[in-house]
């Protein structure tokens, strides 16, 4: 079986993390879904040495870092896909104490600050940055913190060329610095929540309360590939949906999905939803 790219580079990184800190360039989250699990197949144990780091907690692009034995934390919690929670905050507060490890991990953090007359939302950080002929590889989380100004993680091999060349994001100008890795920053989440009905947790039919389509229509969007359920590109239209998944519907935005809270009288499920900003 042909093997991505992005799983070459990780068996590639981790053959050589027996001496040194190795880090790959920074995946999605599908991506980083795909790296685990090929991972987990071909080097099995060896996953304790895996961490997947965007340069903050709560990052959703990560790079695939690997550690040598002799900077191994205790007691550090097992991977648990997607999300990956304990184990990055656990990572990060393992960075916070040891410097010299974080010094190895190749992650610049950019501030990026507008005039603060035009309000800079993150698709226009990301589309001044790509602007620039930037590979989306060397590029991860994008964290707006105000109406002008956003934090950036980005490879280091990129970073000076970002600070040099951005200039300017659609007519507002910009400034752009480098700042000290703090392993322990959040990256903020703005969501707006509602409450949805259906008749069961099945995806289309959750699809079609979000999207407000007919149950036909909801099915062939999963089908047609428009539907990611916790970065899944390919369910079933018979998924059920849990706790805490991710649901992207191209066109409708990105949810994370909270538990049922309660039924209606007729019998219907109400699920907690919580829109992306």
């Amino acid at each position: 079986m042909n093997l991505s790219v992005n799983v070459s580079r990780a068996l590639e990184m981790y053959r050589q993390s027996e001496y040194a800190v190795t880090v790959t360039d920074f995946l999605s989250p599908g991506e980083k879904i795909e790296v685990y699990n090929e991972l987990i197949a071909r080097i099995g144990n060896g996953i304790s040495r895996c961490f997947f780091w965007g340069g903050s907690r709560g990052a959703e692009r990560c790079t695939t870092v690997f550690l040598p034995e002799w900077y191994m934390p205790e007691d550090m919690p097992l991977h648990k896909m997607p999300s990956d929670v304990d184990r990055t905050d656990a990572f990060a507060a393992h960075l916070a104490s040891h410097p010299e490890i974080l010094e190895e991990i190749p992650i610049t953090v950019l501030k990026i600050r507008g005039s603060g007359f035009k309000t800079l939302s993150h698709r226009d950080f990301m589309g001044g940055i790509l602007s620039l002929g930037i590979d989306r590889s060397v590029v991860g989380d994008i964290a707006v913190i105000s109406e002008s100004e956003a934090i950036v993680h980005v490879s280091n091999r990129i970073a000076p060329y970002i600070c040099t060349e951005l200039t300017k994001i659609g007519r507002d100008g910009v400034r752009v610095e480098t700042c000290e890795p703090d392993p322990m920053f959040a990256v903020p989440r703005r969501f707006e929540e509602s409450v949805i009905t259906v008749a069961s947790a099945r995806l289309d039919g959750v699809v079609k309360a979000i999207t407000g389509k007919s149950r036909e229509t909801a099915a062939e969007m999963v089908r047609a590939g428009l539907v990611e359920l916790s970065y899944d590109n390919a369910p079933s239209v018979s998924d059920e949906v849990k706790d805490g998944d991710v649901l992207s519907v191209r066109g409708y935005g990105k949810y994370v999905l909270g538990g049922t809270s309660g039924q209606t009288k007729s019998g219907r499920l109400r699920i907690i939803c919580k829109k992306y900003l």
